[in-house]
């Protein structure tokens, strides 16, 4: 008993090393080499009022696209939510991977992308109903190009310059920090049609 007590939390301590130094090669990675803020999971106060504006004032959506998927749990979340195809746009490979193993579970109604979500957005014919897009202040400006791609484009957290949303929804609490400055929780809607 003793012995599989030790393999169990030997089983653990490596587990929980190897989690650290992966996401140890992925802050480097982001801060150095792609320049860009690492993953970043939304809470599920986030995850919930999206879901509510998607299933009451978007019900119709038949393809609905996570721009910077990470490792899609949100777009999973999305998924087994709504009525809708959900695809993931993740340029990070290992986040995609693993994402991509994690998306059998929703019974192809989600398809992780490892791809970087400009170029993917340049490329394809769809047209997604609704787009959900938790970016930087910087990248986020980016997005103002696909109107004719994206009928329906909720940022979280960082507006879009220059457009006025169609509506703003206070999440209620929380706030994601970004350059040293707080940003409360809020959705950013902006309908395109």
């Amino acid at each position: 008993m003793v012995e599989l007590l030790v393999y169990f939390f030997a089983a653990v301590i490596l587990y929980i090393n190897v989690y650290l130094l992966l996401k140890f090669i992925e802050y480097f990675y982001c801060a150095f080499i792609a320049r860009q803020p690492p993953n970043v999971t939304s809470s599920n106060a986030m995850k919930q009022k999206v879901l509510e504006q998607i299933n009451t004032c978007y019900k119709n959506a038949k393809n609905i696209c996570d721009i910077g998927s990470g490792y899609g749990s949100f777009t999973r979340f999305i998924a087994k939510n709504t009525k809708a195809n959900v695809i993931g746009i993740e340029n990070m490979a290992f986040s995609a991977f693993a994402a991509k193993i994690l998306d059998v579970f929703c019974f192809g109604k989600v398809k992780t992308v490892k791809a970087d979500a400009y170029e993917f957005l340049d490329k394809t014919n769809i047209v997604f109903d609704v787009a959900i897009a938790y970016l930087g202040p910087r990248e986020v400006q980016k997005l103002k190009k696909y109107k004719n791609k994206i009928r329906v484009l909720i940022c979280l957290d960082f507006e879009i310059r220059n457009i006025k949303p169609t509506r703003i929804i206070d999440v209620g609490h929380g706030f994601t920090t970004f350059n040293h400055k707080k940003y409360p929780h809020k959705l950013f809607i902006y309908e395109f049609k």
